[in-house]
């Protein structure tokens, strides 16, 4: 499996080297696959139809917003666990003042489960075991920079997204991958949310 990159260019607007232009990389996204995309794909390897895979899908996302609601974190398997952060205005200097006035708006929170090895290096679990970074339409498994996927559920790779979308990049939200400020620490929870 690869990631996909492309470079990009930045120029310095202060310090020593102030008006250089340096360069970096982001991911690559091919699009966003839709709900009824997995819900297909997750039906060519069961006995479930879309129909249910989406039923399901539906109730389990119902009842996480509602079991956030209620002041639980939840685990998601496979993938971390959410929580409701808090963006607080400024801090108070009596512990009187602090109150629900403090906070300017809740947030979902996510934390990626990991593994911690023998040398303390974090293993997430929703990044593949094996993934090797590429530049992108240099795929050394697809010289015709096709690899992107399907709704077949056989992980082959094909031509376009099954929502007809087309590359794309930058597209991310502030804080996930591309993003050059990640590893904020999240108000209220005292842990960092690294990735």
């Amino acid at each position: 499996m690869s990631k996909s990159y492309k470079v990009f260019p930045r120029t310095l607007t202060m310090g020593e080297k102030k008006g250089q232009t340096v360069y970096s990389v982001r991911p690559v996204s091919y699009g966003t696959l839709t709900t009824e995309e997995v819900a297909k794909q997750i039906s060519t390897e069961s006995t479930a139809t879309t129909a249910d895979v989406k039923a399901v899908l539906d109730r389990y996302a119902y009842y996480v917003v509602e079991n956030l609601a209620k002041g639980y974190n939840i685990e998601l398997l496979g993938f971390g666990t959410l929580y409701l952060r808090f963006i607080n205005n400024k801090a108070v200097s009596e512990p009187k003042k602090a109150n629900a006035n403090l906070v300017k708006s809740i947030m979902p929170g996510f934390r990626p489960s990991f593994s911690v090895d023998r040398n303390g290096k974090r293993t997430y679990d929703l990044i593949p075991n094996r993934i090797s970074l590429v530049k992108y339409g240099e795929d050394a498994n697809d010289p015709n920079g096709d690899n992107k996927p399907t709704d077949k559920g056989d992980h082959t790779p094909g031509g376009t997204t099954p929502s007809g979308g087309t590359p794309s990049e930058g597209n991310t939200p502030s804080g996930s991958e591309g993003s050059e400020n990640s590893g904020n620490t999240d108000s209220g929870t005292g842990e960092d949310n690294e990735l």
